[in-house]
């Protein structure tokens, strides 16, 4: 069985930095592909440590080109709707207060986090474009840059570790974004206060 440095080494690396990026802009736009786009960040790392930098770069500027794409067709959909319950106003006013933060937070989330539907919502919610693009850029540098940080650091064991790991992954970093998010929440009250 081969191991899954060589699958990438042999399906991936042809393409390099460049198939990274369009995988994570189709990802993040029309085609759902859970954990794929972490697992060939990953796997590139692992056999082009020297590259990781550019693959992370390469992840992140696909996948937020693709939420750009989302958001758009969320925004111009809302035009086709009328009347504005109370539940779309408390969404707007909590994206309003928060929308940047949401969208960082849910952009670290791990498949299966429904990270879609947060930026349909900033779509529909006409959260401002540049809110939206710095909130899950942020998001998305953190993530895969950690990623393709850990992989050119530990090689193929990072990629076993996370395979092996996954569910526990997806709940400590849930845990890290809502105490990450309670405590900013905290701070930018006290400010205005």
């Amino acid at each position: 069985m081969e191991s899954t440095a060589a699958w990438f080494q042999e399906v991936l690396l042809p393409y390099g930095t460049w198939g990274i990026l369009l995988l994570s802009a189709i990802d993040s736009s029309f085609v759902p592909m859970p954990a794929i786009i972490d697992l060939a960040v990953m796997g590139a790392a692992t056999l082009a440590p020297q590259n990781a930098a550019s693959y992370g770069t390469a992840a992140v500027i696909g996948s937020t080109t693709g939420v750009v794409i989302v958001y758009g067709l969320a925004r111009s959909g809302r035009r086709a709707t009328k009347g504005r319950g109370k539940r779309i106003a408390w969404a707007e006013s909590f994206l309003e207060k928060h929308g940047t933060l949401a969208l960082l937070g849910s952009a670290l989330m791990p498949a299966p986090f429904p990270f879609k539907i947060v930026v349909l919502a900033a779509g529909y919610l006409r959260q401002p474009l540049p809110s939206v693009i710095v909130g899950v850029g942020t998001g998305r540098v953190i993530r895969f840059g950690l990623e393709a940080f850990l992989a050119a650091r530990y090689g193929e064991q990072i990629i076993a570790t996370v395979q092996a790991n996954g569910a526990l992954a997806s709940l400590a970093m849930a845990l890290l974004v809502t105490v990450g998010g309670f405590a900013f929440y905290r701070w930018q009250t006290s400010l205005r206060s």
